[in-house]
């Protein structure tokens, strides 16, 4: 029988110098992909491991941020070409908790490093979420109750939304001009479950986000009345809503949909907030809608057609509302090789690292192609807990070895990861984001015979 031929393709990332000490493998196990392809460098996003889980996880420098880890993660972010990142602001203070003086300024520090010393040696942009963790340890759909009044923030505000803007225009202070963009909340139509037996699904009424969106702006364009009469520092940083969730809200108790994605951006616009801004300054309080068009948890979408069909949905929204041209933000938008809808036993094949691969490429390219995308951020930069089982979170571009914390370690999240942050595992998808961001990857096409 005649041999046939096949071809295995390697990629190897370039070897022109760069500010990091060492190279993904060079076997990456790549799969088959297209011709290369760039995509609009500023498109390029990505969603990392928060400073805040990394301070004082370093036991030769208690205390203190873990600068191996975050030094390495910025080196890997930049050998793949990110120029966008987004970080989480976390606060481990519930409402109203008494506290030390410093503490809230001491937990927005842990920030510090990352922000003021990676980030400018790399050239990120930072995205800066300003999420409920803001507020951590406290129950979200405070937010939707009562009393409303009149603060040093203006009317209509709670506890929960007077303390948030606090600490959010906190951060603006301490960051200036070196955060570039604010994003209010995160998936606020689609809550997680709090407590046990408690709702899940429902959301923050789309006013109230609403009212947390337009004051935030306000302050930070000095548009009176002002809390102070000195402005905040966030004065040319770019006000982002809260990345909707494609699932829609529900009553909390059921699967039925009681609002849509689409119907919620529209009850946004269609508020007292937004509406008495608008007339007052011909113009909407928002420089960004975010979004996050993930498919059916998470499957590839052939020629993007689920991911464009959330974003057609919410540009037609956008154009009733009146803001038709206001730029989408991608962000979070992934895809988790440890997802296997209907178990190990079931028909439905389990997500692989090559479908990763595919999924990455075709949500970068098919989304540059249109003109109402400003940025795409991928979700996530590394894995992270639980590592193994039926919801294993398998989402990273790389993995980083972690495990479960020992009795008095001091593991943020749950899960102690390796010091130095140096990746055991750089999948397929990493060399995908590095060839669209523009950057050197070499093929090489071994013919193997088969007899």
């Amino acid at each position: 029988m005649r041999g046939v031929g096949l071809v295995l393709a390697i990629w190897l990332t370039a070897a022109e110098p760069m500010p990091t000490p060492s190279v993904p493998p060079a076997a990456a196990q790549a799969p088959l992909m297209p011709a290369s392809v760039t995509v609009p460098p500023d498109l390029m996003g990505i969603v990392i491991r928060d400073p805040w889980f990394d301070f004082d996880t370093n036991p030769a420098f208690p205390g203190q941020p873990n600068r191996t880890f975050q030094d390495r993660m910025g080196a890997v972010l930049a050998q793949m070409g990110a120029r966008w990142v987004r970080l989480d602001f976390r606060i481990a203070a519930p409402l109203d908790a008494q506290l030390p003086p410093d503490f809230i300024e001491r937990e927005i520090a842990k920030n510090d490093y990352f922000i003021n010393e990676v980030a400018p040696r790399y050239g990120f942009k930072v995205l800066g979420l300003l999420n409920f963790d803001l507020i951590q340890g406290t129950d979200a759909h405070v937010l939707n109750t009562g009393p409303f009044t009149d603060t040093i923030y203006g009317g209509g505000v709670n506890r929960y939304m007077e303390e948030w803007l606090r600490r959010a225009l906190m951060i603006a202070d301490r960051y200036g001009e070196r955060v570039a963009a604010y994003q209010v909340l995160n998936e606020q139509n689609r809550l997680p479950q709090y407590l046990p037996g408690g709702p899940t699904g429902d959301g923050i009424e789309p006013v109230v986000v609403a009212r947390m969106v337009t004051k935030l702006y306000r302050f930070c364009r000095s548009i009176p009345p002002l809390p102070r009469p000195e402005p905040y520092r966030c004065a040319h940083a770019q006000i982002i809503t809260g990345g909707l969730h494609p699932r829609g809200t529900t009553d909390g108790w059921s699967d039925g949909t009681i609002l849509t994605d689409a119907d919620y951006l529209k009850q946004m616009y269609a508020s007292e907030p937004f509406q008495a801004f608008r007339n007052a300054y011909g113009r909407w309080p928002v420089d960004g809608i975010g979004y996050h068009p993930y498919p059916e948890e998470i499957r590839l979408s052939p020629n993007d057609a689920l991911v464009d069909r959330g974003l057609n949905r919410m540009r037609a929204a956008l154009a009733e509302a009146g803001d038709p041209n206001v730029p989408f933000w991608i962000t979070e938008i992934g895809y988790n090789v440890g997802f296997d809808v209907d178990g190990p036993r079931g028909p439905i094949p389990p997500q692989t690292e090559a479908r990763q691969a595919e999924f990455l490429r075709d949500v970068y390219v098919s989304l540059a192609a249109r003109s109402d995308v400003a940025r795409i951020f991928w979700f996530k930069y590394e894995d992270f807990p639980p590592a193994d089982g039926p919801n294993a979170q398998r989402w990273g571009l790389v993995r980083i070895p972690f495990r479960a914390p020992q009795p008095g370690e001091n593991c943020p999240g749950g899960a102690c990861y390796a010091i130095d942050g140096e990746p055991e595992r750089w999948r397929p998808a990493y060399l995908v984001y590095r060839e669209l961001a523009g950057l050197p990857v070499y093929r090489w096409h071994l013919p193997i015979i088969a007899r």
